[in-house]
């Protein structure tokens, strides 16, 4: 039994977990509960709670009584970790390491960097005439994947790094469709027009839907759809519409006045009117403008040899956005055959006897049938001749008439003869469409039945000749600008007849005239310079350079005018090229600037001299940055105040008034550096709006004048924080205390005793009172008790306090000879403010005790008792209320305030260093 139990255990301890898949290759995205792997013992299968996870992990659960492995979270392999270990234990002595990697799935671009391109609802619009291969729009797309490493991709015949590329998939257009006018950079993903149809407005092509997609190595995609609307411009010129073989016939009887033609162009643009007018002055043609209606003016009679046979008429038809074209019509003048004419004795039925002498030589020239030659190209075919033959004898009457025929039999023997060859050169311009008809040449050939061919002598690529009509048209692009191109041709061309058998040379000069066809053309567009304000006037800030490709005068002549509003117009100047500050400075310190967010924009517009006039708008943006370069300044440097004693603390003493110019205006900070304060001190200064206030009660009687002086210093003036650049005025404060009556007069000592005898007549003593806000003058003195019958009176010599002295003699009447001393206690009162205001005055009373004795001694007749003296003093108080802390409170408010201005401090430098 003990032996199975011991074999038990070491079977148990000797039991190896088993794992149904090591490792697991896990791939990302896959969804939580998907089973993984499953651990299996042997020695606990059927258990309870028996297979865990040593290592704590919330990403992954082992179920504990089956062991299925299972994920509880969609994983990330770019964020993610990318390897897991997981000891499984089921409570012995082995354990099992499962490993799970996490694998990488590809995964789609992501195009919803821009909502409104993913969701189909991205619309731009630009111009018909928008540049190829100009950024237009730009796809961007991002790829998780990329986080991998980036990934290599076969563009045309270069290896290129990226993680995705771009492509059109679909491209419709309309109304008119089958336009692909559009290309993606398949490595940035900028749209342009690529050139292979041209965006044009006129011919149907209004709006563009593109379907743009991003697909990375994978084939995985994102997809969405860009709307392009174009802008129509007037930007066609007027066509004619040709007449056939861009000629007309007309009759040499054709009357004046009538309509011969109707010339006829339109424009492709919408709401585009056309006019009409020669390019040459007519003589024998009108032109209406509007209408396009061709009429003659003069007789076209061949007969007149200042008429020709041929007339070139060259038409221009401008709209209204002043674009142009040209058409020249060939008038072919039609001679009307006259009839053959004799002369008159000729046709008479007597006829025309010619005498000739026997002898006459065989050719020789005889008579002259007809009066009036055929017109020009009418030839006489033949000549029928009546011959009559008599006899020489005078009385012979025979004779016998017939009639001969002359045949003419025609003969190659004529070469052919222009008629028609330009005399002077022919000018065209550059950009006249291929095909577009020069001149028509015109030969003859005497001959009957032979025809006039024609052709250049040596090889022309830029010009082409009617082999059967002489017409030379435009076969290449001429553009006056190209250096392949010449400015003229000298051609050399043939007219010969069937056969070749008789030919004749002719030379035709055409001159290639340039057309204003190319605006300036500048480096940059638009500008963005950075000024301080104090930059000195007359400072060049921009040198514009720009070309005209044009290539003669004054199509490339450049001219530059600064468009700039009224605010701006004294600031900059542009001189040529240049754009220069001045003739006034740049002030930041100016709320219109301000308004404008202390930018200004300028524009440029740079244009050539052709016609029309073509030009460039550029544009200049100017940002000005602040300098602290002014100090506060003050209405005066020294400023007095007054203020009277009693003044209740936190009254307003006055206000210190200072203006900084420097922009944000007045922003300043007002601060008490020194002076005679006091102790505690009697005055603060609020430092944002420079107003004194009384910290503490005043006692002009302890300090009548109070000196500060205060330091104005500017805030926030410099684009950057600075604190040692910031700029400060001082300003001294006199703070005059003015007197209050408040003290009331007090004599020293407040009372009085002294002896006299009865027989003084002379001050015998002087008060001493004194009043601390009143001078002496100003105190007043009078006896209010004790006095009986005047006995005494107050004797005052200038402003010293007065002295006391008896009025009469106290031997006689008054007291019939004194025989015992007597006493007297007068009460005196003192008052201040003598002339003022009673209900301001105050007083105070002094008691002075006189003992009058006799100037003789005499036996006293009675007993007197001595008389007790009380001594009797009028005493006025006035307490004056006022908060006086203890010293710890002054200690701690100060700390306080320092600690909350270095806050403030602290949290203006970090919000202006970002």
């Amino acid at each position: 039994m003990k032996q199975f139990l011991l074999e038990s255990v070491f079977s148990h301890i000797g039991a190896e977990i088993q794992m149904l898949i090591n490792p697991v290759y896990l791939p990302e995205n896959t969804p939580p509960g998907t089973q993984l792997s499953r651990a299996y013992d042997k020695d606990v299968a059927g258990k309870a709670d028996v297979y865990h996870f040593l290592n704590k992990t919330k990403d992954f659960i082992i179920d504990a009584s089956s062991g299925i492995i299972i994920a509880t979270k969609i994983f990330n392999y770019e964020t993610d970790p990318r390897r897991f270990l997981l000891i499984v234990d089921t409570g012995g002595l082995l354990r099992h390491v499962l490993t799970i990697n996490i694998i990488d799935v590809p995964e789609p671009p992501d195009c919803t960097a821009d909502p409104k391109f993913s969701s189909g609802r991205a619309i731009l619009e630009i111009d018909e005439d928008y540049p190829l291969f100009q950024s237009i729009y730009r796809v961007n797309a991002t790829d998780e994947d990329s986080s991998n490493g980036q990934r290599l991709m076969v563009n045309s015949d270069r290896l290129v790094v990226n993680d995705h590329w771009y492509s059109i998939e679909t491209q419709l257009s309309g109304p008119k469709e089958g336009a692909t006018s559009f290309a993606v950079d398949s490595i940035s993903g900028i749209v342009s027009l690529q050139g292979k149809d041209p965006l044009d407005f006129d011919a149907g092509y209004h709006v563009f839907q593109l379907a743009l997609r991003a697909t990375d190595i994978t084939g995985l995609f994102c997809q969405g759809t860009l709307i392009i609307k174009v802008r129509n411009i007037n930007d066609e010129k007027p066509q004619f519409e040709p007449f056939p073989l861009n000629s007309i016939n007309v009759t040499e009887k054709k009357p004046v006045g009538e309509i011969i033609a109707k010339v006829k162009a339109t424009d492709r643009d919408e709401n585009s009117s056309i006019t009409y007018s020669f390019k040459t002055q007519q003589e024998m043609f009108g032109l209406d403008p509007l209408t396009g209606i061709l009429t003659l003016l003069q007789p076209l009679n061949l007969d007149n040899p200042n008429n020709s046979k041929t007339y070139f008429l060259e038409f221009e038809a401008r709209d209204n956005g002043n674009n142009t074209s040209t058409y020249t019509l060939t008038v072919f003048v039609e001679n009307v055959d006259d009839p053959i004419v004799c002369d008159s004795s000729f046709s008479t039925a007597a006829g025309v006897t010619v005498s000739v002498p026997e002898n006459v030589p065989a050719f020789a020239f005889i008579y002259t049938i007809l009066a009036r030659d055929p017109d020009p190209g009418q030839e006489v075919e033949h000549f029928q001749i009546m011959v009559t033959v008599r006899n020489r004898g005078t009385l012979s009457l025979e004779s016998c008439t017939g009639t001969i025929t002359i045949n003419i039999r025609d003969v190659n023997d004529e070469s052919p003869v222009l008629r028609y060859i330009p005399d002077a050169p022919i000018n065209i311009y550059e950009n006249l469409p291929v095909g577009t008809k020069l001149v028509k040449l015109t030969a003859t050939d005497r001959d009957i039945g032979d025809s006039v061919h024609y052709e250049f002598i040596g090889t022309q690529k830029e010009f082409s000749i009617n082999e059967d009509s002489g017409e030379v048209t435009i076969t290449y692009p001429l553009d006056y600008e190209d250096a392949a191109t010449p400015h003229s041709w000298v051609l050399n061309f043939r007219a010969y007849d069937n056969g070749r058998v008789h030919s004749t040379t002719g030379t035709l000069t055409v001159i290639l005239q340039d057309i204003n066809d190319n605006p300036p053309h500048c480096p940059q567009d638009i500008y963005i310079i950075e000024l301080r304000e104090n930059i000195p006037v007359e400072t060049v800030l921009v040198t514009l350079t720009c070309t005209d490709k044009d290539g003669t005068v004054p199509n490339n002549n450049i001219t530059y005018h600064l468009i700039k509003d009224a605010f701006a117009n004294e600031t900059f100047t542009l001189m040529n090229n240049e754009l220069k500050i001045g003739p006034a400075h740049l002030d930041y310190d100016n709320a219109i600037l301000a308004g404008m967010h202390f930018k200004y924009t300028l524009f440029v517009k740079v244009t050539d001299e052709g016609s029309p006039v073509l030009s460039t708008v550029i544009t200049i943006i100017i940002r000005v940055s602040r300098i602290n370069e002014l100090n506060p300044v003050g209405t005066t440097s020294a400023f007095t105040f007054n203020i009277f004693e009693n003044t209740p603390v936190d009254t307003l003493v006055g206000k210190i008034t200072f203006t900084d110019a420097d922009w944000p205006f007045d922003n300043m900070k007002y601060t008490i550096v020194g002076g005679n304060l006091g102790s505690p001190p009697k005055f603060y200064i609020e430092p944002d709006t420079g107003m004194i206030k009384l910290l503490d009660s005043l006692d002009r009687e302890t300090e009548s004048q109070y000196k500060i002086a205060v330091r104005i210093m500017d805030l926030d003036n410099d684009a950057v924080p600075d604190p040692l650049r910031q700029r400060s005025s001082t300003a001294q404060v006199t703070v005059n205390v003015l007197n209050m009556n408040d003290e009331p007069p007090v004599c020293n000592p407040p009372h009085l005793e002294t002896q006299i005898y009865s027989s003084i007549k002379i001050p015998f003593i002087q008060l001493n009172c004194s009043d601390k806000d009143s001078p002496q003058e100003q105190l007043s003195y009078s006896i209010v008790g004790g006095n009986t019958n005047n006995q005494f009176t107050l004797w005052r010599v200038g402003v010293d306090p007065p002295s006391l002295t008896t009025t009469q003699n106290f031997q006689y009447d008054a007291f019939q000879g004194i025989q015992d001393p007597l006493t007297f206690q007068l009460l005196i009162e003192v008052t201040d403010e003598l002339g003022g205001n009673k209900a301001s005055q105050l007083s105070a009373t002094t008691t002075v005790i006189v003992h009058v004795f006799p100037w003789t001694t005499t036996q006293p007749t009675s007993v007197t008792k001595p008389t007790k003296t009380t001594i009797t003093t009028s005493v006025l108080i006035k307490i004056s209320y006022y908060w006086s802390p203890d010293n710890w409170i002054p200690a701690v408010l100060t700390l306080t305030a320092v600690l909350f201005a270095m806050c403030l401090y602290a949290i203006a430098w970090c919000l202006f260093k970002e």
